[in-house]
């Protein structure tokens, strides 16, 4: 019985995750059909989930229309998380003009796991596989080879090993030729690479702080497209960060190695 419960409960904690997932800027109400429909849960369900959110404070109802939206709770539910990027607002106007300014898409990325996840996209021109919310093998993205290349080598070689022992033996990669595409990263600060459907992204690191999260952002389209203006690309990308965030000094550099090291023993 317990069990059953415990499951219950995972269920609904999944699904109240998707219900937000559900909303964006081209999509800022549901009704309860939508989400049932969305979900594959029963309509009864479906509208005691949501009215559960909407006692809590995290949607309103508009009883008139029948319509569910998010509330600031919501905007304010992680505020806190490293601040300089999205409490003080940088990081997602950051995007919108990058967007803006290449015509491509800008996606926001995050190694949860094992896997990279797409944080966030903007720009409707990237396929479904890439948008926001998906996930993708580490050692074939080049969002996740940017954020490799971030981290002690050590540690690497047993992600490397541990992920051979664990894939398909078509995904497995060589340590040896995957340090060359790290160091090479290092040296240049910046990534390019495919990420499959015909499309490629030129990626570098955001700025972090220790005990921070490792984000990076890319800009992805055609692959023809990206690897003709990568350097543009590059420095299109690094102005951007330049002007609103403030680097890491050297202290903090060698805090974060020294955390990394610490991490494999």
């Amino acid at each position: 019985m317990a069990t059953v419960l415990r499951e219950k409960k995972i269920k609904s904690a999944d699904r109240v995750l998707e219900i937000f997932e559900m909303f964006s800027a081209d999509r800022q109400e549901v009704t309860v059909m939508d989400v049932a429909r969305t979900l594959n849960v029963p309509q009864s369900s479906t509208s005691e989930l949501l009215g559960s959110l909407v006692r809590r404070g995290y949607l309103q109802r508009d009883r008139a229309a029948r319509t569910f939206r998010p509330t600031a709770r919501v905007a304010l539910l992680g505020a806190w998380v490293q601040p300089q990027l999205f409490r003080h607002g940088r990081l997602l106007p950051m995007m919108d003009s990058l967007q803006e300014e290449t015509g491509e898409g800008v996606v926001l990325a995050s190694m949860i796991g094992l896997d990279i996840k797409h944080v966030h996209v903007v720009g409707d021109s990237l396929p479904e596989a890439l948008a926001s919310g998906t996930e993708h093998h580490v050692l074939h993205s080049p969002f996740g080879i940017a954020l490799l290349s971030a981290m002690y080598r050590g540690n690497v070689r047993a992600l490397v090993h541990r992920l051979n022992a664990e894939s398909d033996p078509s995904l497995h990669v060589r340590y040896s030729d995957l340090e060359v595409q790290l160091n090479r990263a290092s040296k240049q600060g910046y990534v390019v690479g495919e990420l499959g459907n015909g499309v490629a992204a030129v990626v570098v690191l955001l700025p972090q702080r220790l005990g921070e999260e490792q984000l990076v952002i890319g800009i992805a389209g055609s692959s023809e497209r990206i690897h003709a203006s990568c350097g543009q690309l590059v420095q299109t990308l690094r102005g951007a960060i330049a002007n609103r965030f403030v680097p890491r000094t050297r202290p903090e550099l060698r805090e974060v190695e020294r955390a990394q090291i610490a991490a494999v023993h």
